[in-house]
Formats: C-alpha cells, sequence, structure tokens
C-alpha cells in the first residue's frame, strides 16, 4: 500500500511545497477553479464552417487528407527532397503496400518533389488552397 509523502521529505523547500500545493489544489481537489477538457474551445456554432468539413483543410476533401497521410507513413522525411526513384525506394524500405508503391511509381520521371504535398499535387489530387497566391 502506498504510503504518504512525509512532510519535509521533499526536494523542495516547505515554502516552495505550499506555492505548488496551493497551484494544484483546483486540479487535486476539484476545487472548480481547474477548466474541464474542451472548455477552452470555441462551440460548434462558432466554428466557420467554410474552412473545411470533418478536419479537411479548403482545396482538399477527406480522402485526399487520408491518401496523403498514408503516403506519409510510407515515406521517410529524410527521402525529401528526392526524386521518383528514392521516393519509391524508401517507401518499400519503409514497407509500404503494393498500391503505394504504384502510385510514387506513376510519379513524372526527372523531378525532385521536396515534401509529400509537392507528391501528392503531381499524382493529380487536391491540396490545401492557398488564398494568397497571385
Amino acid at each position: 500500500m502506498p504510503t504518504e509523502p512525509q512532510p519535509g521529505s521533499s526536494t523542495n523547500s516547505p515554502r516552495r511545497d505550499d506555492e505548488l500545493a496551493a497551484e494544484t489544489s483546483g486540479y487535486t481537489q476539484g476545487g472548480g477553479s481547474a477548466p474541464r477538457v474542451g472548455e477552452d474551445q470555441p462551440a460548434a456554432s462558432e466554428l466557420d464552417e467554410s474552412a473545411g468539413v470533418g478536419g479537411s483543410p479548403p482545396g482538399m476533401d477527406a480522402e485526399d487528407v487520408a491518401g496523403r497521410s498514408e503516403l506519409a507513413r510510407y515515406v521517410s522525411p529524410s527521402a525529401f527532397p528526392g526524386d521518383r526513384a528514392a521516393l519509391v525506394a524508401s517507401a518499400r524500405d519503409n514497407n509500404a503496400p503494393d498500391h503505394v508503391v504504384g502510385q510514387l511509381d506513376e510519379l513524372p520521371d526527372g523531378r525532385r518533389y521536396v515534401n509529400v504535398s509537392a507528391v501528392w499535387e503531381a499524382l493529380g489530387h487536391g491540396i490545401e488552397a492557398d488564398d494568397e497566391r497571385f
């Protein structure tokens, strides 16, 4: 059975122990001063729906988000910037499924890709819309 710490057994001074106890009492005693999970988030009715649905950024749909995430799971960051051969090799080294390697094999040859978004766009998929493009 665990024992309670004894007074004076802390590595802090007694004054610092009191300060820490006061700072955390709302969390440890449920006194209501600590925010509950999610209280600092806006209400759903206050969210801007034009920012994307279900976590999808403007310019992408849920399939784009999932597909790009899967691609990123199998291509190591160290492969960038890299050409088609380097990206395919990285995916194979990371045991990517055949359909991921197949997508990478479809990339145009002779081009270097700086990140997963550039690869995803080169494959003809949607990427985040950039409102600052001219």
